[in-house]
Protein backbone atom coordinates (compact mmCIF):
# COMPACT_ATOMS: atom_id res chain seq x y z
CA UNK A 1 0.00 0.00 0.00
CA UNK A 2 1.64 3.08 -1.03
CA UNK A 3 2.34 5.73 1.56
CA UNK A 4 0.94 9.09 1.27
CA UNK A 5 2.72 11.84 1.43
CA UNK A 6 1.67 14.74 3.03
CA UNK A 7 3.42 18.61 2.11
CA UNK A 8 3.01 20.45 5.21
CA UNK A 9 1.43 23.64 4.90
CA UNK A 10 3.48 26.45 4.60
CA UNK A 11 2.94 28.80 7.60
CA UNK A 12 2.62 32.21 6.34
CA UNK A 13 4.15 34.77 9.15
CA UNK A 14 0.99 37.33 9.64
CA UNK A 15 2.32 40.99 8.24
CA UNK A 16 1.65 43.75 11.42
CA UNK A 17 0.28 46.61 10.88
CA UNK A 18 2.27 50.16 11.02
CA UNK A 19 -0.74 51.97 12.61
CA UNK A 20 -1.19 49.16 14.71
CA UNK A 21 1.87 49.14 15.91
CA UNK A 22 3.44 51.37 18.71
CA UNK A 23 4.96 53.95 16.22
CA UNK A 24 1.78 54.38 14.66
CA UNK A 25 0.03 57.41 16.76
CA UNK A 26 2.95 59.20 16.67
CA UNK A 27 3.83 58.85 12.82
CA UNK A 28 0.12 60.13 12.44
CA UNK A 29 0.64 63.03 15.04
CA UNK A 30 3.58 64.20 13.03
CA UNK A 31 1.86 64.08 9.65
CA UNK A 32 -0.57 66.45 10.67
CA UNK A 33 1.42 68.74 12.53
CA UNK A 34 3.82 69.07 9.08
CA UNK A 35 0.78 69.30 7.54
CA UNK A 36 -0.55 71.90 9.82
CA UNK A 37 2.83 73.89 9.37
CA UNK A 38 3.05 73.97 5.63
CA UNK A 39 -0.57 75.72 5.86
CA UNK A 40 0.45 77.93 8.19
CA UNK A 41 3.31 78.76 6.29
CA UNK A 42 1.75 79.04 3.16
CA UNK A 43 -0.90 81.47 4.78
CA UNK A 44 1.97 83.76 6.98
CA UNK A 45 4.61 83.49 4.41
CA UNK A 46 3.16 83.73 0.97
CA UNK A 47 -0.72 84.01 0.99
CA UNK A 48 -0.81 87.35 3.14
CA UNK A 49 2.61 88.89 2.20
CA UNK A 50 0.87 89.15 -1.46
CA UNK A 51 -2.76 90.16 0.25
CA UNK A 52 -0.79 93.17 2.15
CA UNK A 53 1.32 94.33 -1.01
CA UNK A 54 -1.78 94.27 -2.93
CA UNK A 55 -3.85 96.19 -0.62
CA UNK A 56 -0.85 98.45 0.48
CA UNK A 57 -0.59 97.78 3.85
CA UNK A 58 3.26 96.98 5.45
CA UNK A 59 3.30 93.25 6.83
CA UNK A 60 6.41 91.36 8.05
CA UNK A 61 5.81 87.80 8.42
CA UNK A 62 6.73 86.46 12.32
CA UNK A 63 9.92 85.35 13.48
CA UNK A 64 11.02 86.78 9.62
CA UNK A 65 14.53 88.62 10.16
CA UNK A 66 14.32 92.57 10.21
CA UNK A 67 16.51 93.63 6.54
CA UNK A 68 19.94 94.87 7.10
CA UNK A 69 19.93 98.26 5.52
CA UNK A 70 22.33 98.26 2.86
CA UNK A 71 25.15 101.32 3.64
CA UNK A 72 24.41 104.27 1.25
CA UNK A 73 27.22 104.70 -0.90
CA UNK A 74 28.95 107.98 -1.11
CA UNK A 75 28.44 110.53 -3.91
CA UNK A 76 30.89 111.28 -5.56
CA UNK A 77 31.03 114.89 -4.91
CA UNK A 78 30.19 117.64 -8.09
CA UNK A 79 33.21 119.25 -8.64
CA UNK A 80 32.66 123.09 -8.39
CA UNK A 81 31.67 124.31 -12.04
CA UNK A 82 34.88 127.12 -11.39
CA UNK A 83 37.22 123.96 -11.13
CA UNK A 84 36.55 122.76 -14.73
CA UNK A 85 35.74 125.84 -16.45
CA UNK A 86 38.12 126.48 -19.58
CA UNK A 87 38.57 130.70 -19.02
CA UNK A 88 40.51 130.33 -22.21
CA UNK A 89 38.15 128.98 -24.50
CA UNK A 90 35.35 130.58 -23.03
CA UNK A 91 36.50 133.88 -23.13
CA UNK A 92 35.81 136.34 -26.32
CA UNK A 93 37.06 139.42 -27.68
CA UNK A 94 35.41 142.39 -28.36
CA UNK A 95 34.69 142.46 -32.39
CA UNK A 96 32.02 143.36 -34.52
CA UNK A 97 31.35 144.99 -38.11
CA UNK A 98 32.89 148.25 -38.03
CA UNK A 99 35.32 147.81 -34.97
CA UNK A 100 38.41 147.55 -37.01
CA UNK A 101 37.70 151.89 -37.62
CA UNK A 102 38.26 151.98 -33.81
CA UNK A 103 41.65 151.74 -32.21
CA UNK A 104 40.32 152.79 -28.89
CA UNK A 105 37.96 151.27 -26.59
CA UNK A 106 36.86 151.79 -22.83
CA UNK A 107 34.25 151.31 -20.05
CA UNK A 108 32.62 148.18 -21.30
CA UNK A 109 29.12 147.36 -19.31
CA UNK A 110 26.91 144.65 -19.27
CA UNK A 111 23.04 144.41 -18.82
CA UNK A 112 20.77 141.04 -19.88
CA UNK A 113 23.73 139.53 -21.82
CA UNK A 114 24.26 143.03 -24.01
CA UNK A 115 27.12 145.67 -23.77
CA UNK A 116 27.45 148.75 -23.92
CA UNK A 117 30.71 150.69 -24.71
CA UNK A 118 32.43 153.46 -26.13
CA UNK A 119 34.65 153.65 -29.13
CA UNK A 120 37.36 155.91 -29.70
CA UNK A 121 39.07 157.61 -32.70
CA UNK A 122 41.65 160.14 -32.58
CA UNK A 123 40.36 163.70 -31.90
CA UNK A 124 40.91 166.68 -35.29
CA UNK A 125 43.54 167.94 -32.55
CA UNK A 126 45.70 165.10 -33.65
CA UNK A 127 46.63 164.61 -30.22
CA UNK A 128 43.97 163.52 -27.75
CA UNK A 129 41.38 160.41 -27.93
CA UNK A 130 37.24 161.07 -28.38
CA UNK A 131 35.29 158.54 -27.56
CA UNK A 132 32.40 160.10 -29.81
CA UNK A 133 30.64 156.99 -30.56
CA UNK A 134 28.40 154.59 -28.39
CA UNK A 135 27.93 151.02 -29.08
CA UNK A 136 25.54 148.18 -27.97
CA UNK A 137 27.02 145.06 -28.93
CA UNK A 138 25.33 141.11 -28.54
CA UNK A 139 28.06 138.31 -27.84
CA UNK A 140 25.85 135.77 -29.61
CA UNK A 141 25.57 137.32 -33.21
CA UNK A 142 28.57 139.57 -32.69
CA UNK A 143 26.58 142.60 -34.53
CA UNK A 144 26.70 145.97 -33.03
CA UNK A 145 23.90 148.80 -32.98
CA UNK A 146 25.44 152.84 -32.96
CA UNK A 147 23.62 155.00 -30.65
CA UNK A 148 22.35 158.40 -32.62
CA UNK A 149 23.81 159.93 -29.97
CA UNK A 150 26.68 162.63 -29.60
CA UNK A 151 28.53 163.97 -27.08
CA UNK A 152 27.97 167.43 -26.29
CA UNK A 153 31.03 168.19 -24.29
CA UNK A 154 33.70 166.07 -25.91
CA UNK A 155 33.15 162.42 -25.53
CA UNK A 156 30.91 159.60 -23.79
CA UNK A 157 32.60 158.04 -20.35
CA UNK A 158 30.97 155.37 -17.95
CA UNK A 159 27.88 154.23 -20.18
CA UNK A 160 25.50 152.03 -18.03
CA UNK A 161 22.42 151.20 -19.15
CA UNK A 162 18.80 148.71 -17.43
CA UNK A 163 15.81 148.34 -19.57
CA UNK A 164 14.24 151.56 -19.30
CA UNK A 165 17.32 154.01 -18.82
CA UNK A 166 20.64 155.25 -19.70
CA UNK A 167 23.23 157.12 -18.37
CA UNK A 168 26.70 158.37 -18.76
CA UNK A 169 29.19 161.07 -18.39
CA UNK A 170 29.43 163.80 -21.27
CA UNK A 171 32.68 164.78 -20.49
CA UNK A 172 35.02 167.56 -21.40
CA UNK A 173 38.47 166.88 -22.49
CA UNK A 174 40.24 167.49 -19.23
CA UNK A 175 37.76 167.72 -16.43
CA UNK A 176 34.24 168.26 -15.97
CA UNK A 177 31.04 167.59 -18.20
CA UNK A 178 27.76 166.58 -17.49
CA UNK A 179 25.55 163.98 -15.97
CA UNK A 180 23.15 162.48 -18.72
CA UNK A 181 20.03 159.94 -19.21
CA UNK A 182 18.35 158.91 -22.20
CA UNK A 183 15.15 156.92 -22.20
CA UNK A 184 15.60 154.24 -24.14
CA UNK A 185 12.06 153.39 -24.43
CA UNK A 186 10.63 156.69 -26.15
CA UNK A 187 10.84 157.02 -29.68
CA UNK A 188 13.78 159.42 -30.18
CA UNK A 189 16.97 159.24 -28.40
CA UNK A 190 16.76 162.66 -26.42
CA UNK A 191 19.50 163.28 -23.48
CA UNK A 192 18.02 164.57 -20.44
CA UNK A 193 21.08 166.38 -18.68
CA UNK A 194 20.50 165.46 -14.80
CA UNK A 195 23.45 167.27 -13.45
CA UNK A 196 26.58 169.81 -15.03
CA UNK A 197 29.58 168.53 -13.24
CA UNK A 198 32.32 171.26 -12.98
CA UNK A 199 34.98 169.39 -11.68
CA UNK A 200 36.41 165.86 -11.85
CA UNK A 201 34.69 163.14 -13.64
CA UNK A 202 32.76 161.05 -11.18
CA UNK A 203 31.53 157.73 -12.10
CA UNK A 204 27.39 157.51 -12.09
CA UNK A 205 25.28 154.36 -11.10
CA UNK A 206 22.48 153.02 -12.31
CA UNK A 207 19.75 151.05 -10.65
CA UNK A 208 15.95 150.97 -11.72
CA UNK A 209 15.10 154.76 -12.01
CA UNK A 210 17.83 155.67 -9.71
CA UNK A 211 21.55 157.27 -10.65
CA UNK A 212 23.52 158.25 -8.01
CA UNK A 213 27.70 159.81 -7.98
CA UNK A 214 30.04 161.86 -6.11
CA UNK A 215 30.16 165.57 -7.36
CA UNK A 216 32.93 167.96 -6.19
CA UNK A 217 30.95 171.12 -5.69
CA UNK A 218 33.67 173.69 -3.92
CA UNK A 219 37.53 173.81 -3.54
CA UNK A 220 37.32 171.05 -0.27
CA UNK A 221 33.19 170.20 -0.20
CA UNK A 222 32.26 167.06 -2.31
CA UNK A 223 28.38 165.75 -2.55
CA UNK A 224 26.65 162.00 -2.72
CA UNK A 225 23.44 162.83 -5.03
CA UNK A 226 20.53 160.50 -5.51
CA UNK A 227 18.52 161.59 -8.64
CA UNK A 228 15.29 160.10 -9.57
CA UNK A 229 15.11 159.57 -13.29
CA UNK A 230 11.45 159.30 -13.39
CA UNK A 231 11.15 163.06 -11.58
CA UNK A 232 14.45 164.34 -12.20
CA UNK A 233 14.13 165.32 -8.16
CA UNK A 234 17.42 164.69 -5.91
CA UNK A 235 18.58 163.65 -2.85
CA UNK A 236 21.99 164.99 -1.40
CA UNK A 237 22.78 161.68 1.21
CA UNK A 238 26.19 162.48 2.35
CA UNK A 239 28.59 165.43 2.20
CA UNK A 240 32.90 165.39 2.81
CA UNK A 241 34.79 168.31 3.43
CA UNK A 242 38.27 167.85 2.84
CA UNK A 243 37.79 164.42 2.99
CA UNK A 244 39.55 161.40 1.08
CA UNK A 245 36.26 159.53 1.51
CA UNK A 246 34.80 162.02 -1.29
CA UNK A 247 37.26 160.64 -3.42
CA UNK A 248 35.66 156.88 -2.82
CA UNK A 249 32.86 155.85 -5.15
CA UNK A 250 29.52 155.12 -4.04
CA UNK A 251 27.96 151.72 -5.04
CA UNK A 252 24.30 151.41 -6.19
CA UNK A 253 22.63 147.80 -6.41
CA UNK A 254 18.97 147.14 -6.82
CA UNK A 255 17.51 149.45 -3.59
CA UNK A 256 20.78 149.68 -1.61
CA UNK A 257 23.33 152.55 -1.66
CA UNK A 258 26.83 151.93 0.06
CA UNK A 259 29.20 154.81 0.86
CA UNK A 260 32.51 155.02 3.23
CA UNK A 261 32.79 157.64 5.45
CA UNK A 262 35.50 157.86 8.49
CA UNK A 263 35.17 155.84 11.48
CA UNK A 264 35.63 158.74 13.62
CA UNK A 265 34.19 162.87 14.18
CA UNK A 266 37.58 164.00 13.24
CA UNK A 267 37.37 162.75 10.03
CA UNK A 268 39.96 159.92 10.80
CA UNK A 269 41.04 158.03 7.08
CA UNK A 270 42.74 155.04 9.59
CA UNK A 271 39.58 153.78 9.77
CA UNK A 272 36.45 153.69 8.20
CA UNK A 273 32.55 152.51 8.59
CA UNK A 274 30.82 151.18 5.60
CA UNK A 275 27.40 153.64 5.39
CA UNK A 276 24.13 152.53 3.58
CA UNK A 277 21.03 153.54 3.38
CA UNK A 278 17.87 151.77 1.37
CA UNK A 279 16.06 153.92 -1.10
CA UNK A 280 13.27 155.39 -0.69
CA UNK A 281 13.95 155.28 3.04
CA UNK A 282 15.68 158.26 5.15
CA UNK A 283 17.78 156.19 7.69
CA UNK A 284 21.66 155.86 6.90
CA UNK A 285 23.04 152.55 8.92
CA UNK A 286 26.84 152.36 9.34
CA UNK A 287 28.77 148.92 9.64
CA UNK A 288 32.73 149.54 11.46
CA UNK A 289 34.90 147.22 9.54
CA UNK A 290 37.86 147.55 11.47
CA UNK A 291 39.40 148.44 8.07
CA UNK A 292 39.93 151.73 5.48
CA UNK A 293 37.28 151.52 2.76
CA UNK A 294 37.72 152.65 -0.24
CA UNK A 295 35.39 151.94 -3.44
CA UNK A 296 33.41 149.56 -1.94
CA UNK A 297 30.83 147.66 -3.59
CA UNK A 298 27.79 145.37 -2.83
CA UNK A 299 25.20 143.29 -4.24
CA UNK A 300 22.27 141.16 -2.39
CA UNK A 301 24.57 139.10 -0.94
CA UNK A 302 28.40 140.36 -0.37
CA UNK A 303 30.05 143.85 -0.03
CA UNK A 304 33.52 143.86 -1.04
CA UNK A 305 36.13 146.86 -0.63
CA UNK A 306 39.74 148.16 -1.11
CA UNK A 307 41.71 149.03 1.99
CA UNK A 308 43.59 151.86 0.32
CA UNK A 309 43.80 154.18 -2.92
CA UNK A 310 44.52 151.40 -5.59
CA UNK A 311 47.90 150.83 -4.84
CA UNK A 312 50.67 147.50 -4.96
CA UNK A 313 49.76 147.49 -0.96
CA UNK A 314 46.45 147.38 -1.34
CA UNK A 315 43.84 144.69 0.25
CA UNK A 316 40.93 143.05 -0.92
CA UNK A 317 38.18 142.67 1.62
CA UNK A 318 34.70 141.26 1.57
CA UNK A 319 32.29 140.01 4.21
CA UNK A 320 28.84 138.63 3.81
CA UNK A 321 25.49 141.47 3.39
CA UNK A 322 26.52 144.32 5.67
CA UNK A 323 26.52 142.62 9.09
CA UNK A 324 28.98 139.32 8.15
CA UNK A 325 32.77 139.16 9.87
CA UNK A 326 35.05 140.87 7.21
CA UNK A 327 37.81 138.50 5.56
CA UNK A 328 40.42 139.01 4.07
CA UNK A 329 40.53 137.64 0.13
CA UNK A 330 43.53 139.26 -1.52
CA UNK A 331 46.78 141.21 -0.99
CA UNK A 332 48.43 143.64 -3.57
CA UNK A 333 44.78 144.37 -5.59
CA UNK A 334 44.63 147.28 -7.60
CA UNK A 335 40.84 147.20 -8.62
CA UNK A 336 37.70 144.91 -8.54
CA UNK A 337 34.34 144.24 -9.46
CA UNK A 338 31.89 142.38 -7.62
CA UNK A 339 29.66 139.98 -9.34
CA UNK A 340 26.33 138.07 -7.88
CA UNK A 341 28.69 135.36 -6.26
CA UNK A 342 32.18 135.96 -6.73
CA UNK A 343 34.63 139.08 -6.64
CA UNK A 344 36.91 139.37 -10.06
CA UNK A 345 40.05 141.75 -9.46
CA UNK A 346 43.53 142.53 -10.99
CA UNK A 347 46.75 141.63 -9.04
CA UNK A 348 50.37 141.47 -10.48
CA UNK A 349 49.03 142.44 -14.39
CA UNK A 350 46.45 139.26 -14.33
CA UNK A 351 42.92 138.88 -13.84
CA UNK A 352 41.44 136.72 -11.08
CA UNK A 353 38.33 135.36 -9.53
CA UNK A 354 37.60 134.34 -6.01
CA UNK A 355 34.41 132.38 -5.43
CA UNK A 356 32.79 133.00 -2.09
CA UNK A 357 30.85 129.67 -2.06
CA UNK A 358 33.88 127.75 -1.47
CA UNK A 359 36.68 130.70 -0.95
CA UNK A 360 39.13 129.74 -3.54
CA UNK A 361 41.06 131.91 -6.11
CA UNK A 362 41.06 131.26 -9.85
CA UNK A 363 43.16 132.66 -12.45
CA UNK A 364 41.37 134.46 -15.26
CA UNK A 365 43.83 135.38 -17.70
CA UNK A 366 46.62 133.99 -19.17
CA UNK A 367 50.26 133.69 -17.38
CA UNK A 368 51.70 135.34 -20.58
CA UNK A 369 49.11 137.67 -20.91
CA UNK A 370 49.30 141.51 -19.71
CA UNK A 371 45.55 142.72 -18.35
CA UNK A 372 44.15 145.87 -17.15
CA UNK A 373 40.22 145.09 -15.47
CA UNK A 374 37.98 147.01 -16.56
CA UNK A 375 35.05 145.93 -14.28
CA UNK A 376 32.53 143.41 -13.90
CA UNK A 377 28.59 143.50 -14.70
CA UNK A 378 25.70 141.15 -15.37
CA UNK A 379 28.47 138.42 -13.98
CA UNK A 380 30.69 139.36 -16.92
CA UNK A 381 34.32 139.75 -16.13
CA UNK A 382 36.09 142.45 -18.52
CA UNK A 383 39.68 143.17 -19.43
CA UNK A 384 41.84 145.07 -21.65
CA UNK A 385 44.46 143.21 -22.81
CA UNK A 386 47.72 145.08 -22.56
CA UNK A 387 50.55 142.45 -23.94
CA UNK A 388 50.97 144.69 -26.85
CA UNK A 389 49.41 148.13 -27.13
CA UNK A 390 48.79 148.34 -30.91
CA UNK A 391 45.47 148.76 -30.23
CA UNK A 392 42.74 148.02 -27.66
CA UNK A 393 42.20 144.35 -27.47
CA UNK A 394 38.80 144.40 -24.89
CA UNK A 395 37.89 140.62 -23.40
CA UNK A 396 35.27 139.51 -21.44
CA UNK A 397 33.47 135.84 -19.91
CA UNK A 398 30.84 135.18 -18.31
CA UNK A 399 31.73 133.51 -14.78
CA UNK A 400 29.32 130.32 -14.11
Amino acid sequence: MARRRFKRAKRRRRRRSLSASNWGPIIKLTAVMLGFLALLYVILYIAVPKAADFIGIDYRPPFAPEATPAPTPKPTPTPHPMKTYDFAANSQELVFDGSSNYKWFTDPYFHNGRMIISAGKLAADGKNVAFSDMFFFNPEDRSAEKLSLSPQNFHFMYPKFNGRWLVYLDAKIDEGGAIMAVDLTSSTLKPIKVKDIYSGQPEPFLSDNYVAFTDRTGTTKDKLFVYDLETMESTVVAMFTNSVYGQSKPFLSGTSLIWADSATSSGSSDTSVLNYIYINSSTVKSVNTGTFIHDPECNAQYTAWLTEVHSRDTQLYGMKGFGGTPFLIDSGVVEFGLGSDFVAYSRDEGIYVYTFDNGKIYRLTQDYEQAMFLGVSDDHVMWMDVTSRERDIVKFIEIP
